[in-house]
C-alpha cells in the first residue's frame, strides 16, 4: 500500500541516519540487509529506508514489490531467529519509498547468515551497523527493556557529574575508550574503569571489543 501525500520521509531526511535509521538505495541483496535488520532488532529498533541515497536524496525504488520480496527473505531467511519487520510504501515527488520498521526484539541475539552460511550478530552503534562480539552478545541475550521499568530504574540510580558528563558525551561521538574517558573526566585510569563498570552493570553503556580494542557505547 502506497501513502500518498506525506511528509514523515522528508521528516526522516532532515533527522539524518543515526542509531535508528539507515537510508540504502536500493536493496541488492537479502544477505546484507540482513545485518541492518538484526542490528536494529539486537539494539533500539529503528527504520531502514530503501530509496534514498546516503546524502539523503529521494532516489526512489524502481521495482517495490520486488525491494519488498528481498526485505521480507532478509528478515525471515537470514536472520537468526526470524526479525517481524513492517513495510510501508511512500510516495514522495512521484518516487516510492520503501520505508522497514524493525521492532527492537524480545528474542535476542538475532543473528544475520552470511554468503557462506556462517552466523553473525550485529548491533548499532550510531550510524553505523557493527559485529557484535562474544562479550557484547552475553550482555544482549535475552536483554529486552520495558520502558516504564527502564524510566524507574534510570531514575533510582544517581549519577554523579563524571558520569553523566560521560553519557552525554556518547550521545554525541557514540563511542569512548577508557584512555579518552580517564582523560575527558582528568581522573585516573583506575577509577576511570570503576565508573565504566558501574554503567555497564547498571546498562547505561555497553562494552565491545573490535580488532582486540575495547570501547563503550550507550546501550
Amino acid at each position: 500500500m502506497i501513502i500518498q501525500h506525506h511528509n514523515k520521509v522528508r521528516d526522516w531526511i532532515k533527522k539524518g541516519e543515526g542509531d535508528q535509521l539507515e537510508f540504502k538505495v536500493m536493496i541488492s541483496e537479502p544477505y546484507k540487509v540482513a545485518k541492518a535488520i538484526c542490528a536494529f532488532a539486537n539494539t533500539r529498533g529503528g527504520y531502514l529506508l530503501s530509496g534514498i541515497s546516503d546524502d539523503g536524496e529521494i532516489v526512489g525504488v524502481v521495482e517495490p514489490e520486488m525491494e519488498i520480496k528481498k526485505l521480507n527473505d532478509a528478515a525471515t531467511l537470514y536472520c537468526v531467529p526470524p526479525v517481524s519487520i513492517s513495510i510501508r510504501q511512500h510516495l514522495e515527488d512521484f518516487l516510492v519509498v520503501v520505508a522497514v520498521y524493525i521492532e527492537e526484539s524480545s528474542f535476542k541475539p538475532h543473528k544475520a547468515l552470511t554468503k557462506n552460511g556462517s552466523e553473525q550478530a550485529y548491533i548499532r552503534v550510531g550510524n553505523k551497523t557493527m559485529p557484535a562480539g562474544k562479550l557484547v552478545v552475553k550482555v544482549i541475550k535475552n536483554e529486552y527493556k520495558n520502558h516504564e521499568e527502564d524510566e524507574s530504574h534510570l531514575a533510582s540510580l544517581k549519577l554523579d557529574s563524571k558520569e553523566s558528563g560521560l553519557l552525554d558525551y556518547l550521545k554525541k561521538r557514540e563511542k569512548i575508550t577508557l584512555k579518552q574517558f580517564a582523560r575527558l573526566v582528568n581522573i585516573s585510569e583506575r577509577r576511570a574503569r570503576r565508573i565504566l563498570v558501574k554503567l555497564t552493570l547498571a546498562g547505561y553503556i555497553r562494552l565491545h571489543t573490535q580488532n582486540k580494542d575495547e570501547f563503550y557505547t550507550l546501550s
